[in-house]
């Protein structure tokens, strides 16, 4: 039995690619500093699922964007303090999320969500909120990091094709690597798998249940408009 609340597969490959484009959509709304870049990382975290929010800039508060199980719209803000000892801990460094297993109990997490009527409202306060945590000037749209989540997109909607007898739940940690390490897939009746990234445009599905073995490869193609570029300027 899986504790929290995780997507189905069909979700996922739902609701990744809505969000993700309505958070672009925000974008040019709301000015960061300039050069700053965003990435994004799927997870799914204390009832959440949704996106992280990654600058590549040093920050000790981590933003997340996501729905719960009853579907409601909520921006997560969770704060990470000093340690004991006053060196700090941060939530990103260069970009790259710090793991929450990495956070011992002398670091105290302050955690709040937002519940909003819908996406543009809770989209709209999240790059709000990136513009307060990083002041600095001068100012323009943010560059979102782009490419491989529609390399995700395309290997999600090619394992639901391939496991919707099933549409097991998947497991998003919210690891820079998880990709590569292989995200995990859980059905019923012990049924299990792993959708891994051998490179942005490769991907192996493995899947074991009582019914069906399954061991699958694909390349992933995207429209040339899309593999031109890695960068999406917002």
């Amino acid at each position: 039995m899986l504790e929290g609340f995780h997507p189905r597969l069909s979700e996922a490959k739902t609701l990744l690619p809505l969000l993700r484009t309505q958070i672009a959509a925000g974008a040019p709304h709301h000015a960061l500093p300039a050069g700053l870049a965003l990435d994004l990382l799927p997870i799914t975290t204390d009832g959440l699922f949704g996106y992280e929010l990654v600058p590549d800039r040093h920050a000790h508060t981590v933003l997340t964007l996501g729905c719960t199980a009853t579907r409601e719209f909520v921006l997560r803000r969770t704060s990470y303090s000093a340690d004991a000892f006053g060196a700090p801990r941060l939530a990103t460094v260069g970009g790259r999320g710090v793991a929450r297993r990495n956070f011992t109990g002398r670091h105290v997490a302050r955690q709040s969500d937002a519940v909003f009527s819908d996406w543009p409202q809770a989209i709209d306060a999240a790059w709000a909120q990136l513009a307060d945590l990083f002041p600095r000037q001068p100012r323009q749209c943010a560059t979102l990091q782009w490419n491989a989540h529609r390399y995700f997109d395309a290997a999600l909607a090619l394992a639901h094709a391939h496991l919707s007898r099933w549409d097991p739940f998947i497991l998003l940690f919210g690891l820079h690597d998880e990709a590569e390490q292989g995200f995990q897939l859980r059905g019923a009746e012990g049924a299990s798998g792993t959708l891994i990234s051998r490179r942005p445009d490769m991907w192996v599905l493995r899947w074991k249940s009582p019914e069906a073995t399954l061991n699958e490869e694909w390349a992933v193609a995207l429209p040339d408009q899309d593999a031109a570029g890695t960068l999406a300027q917002a």
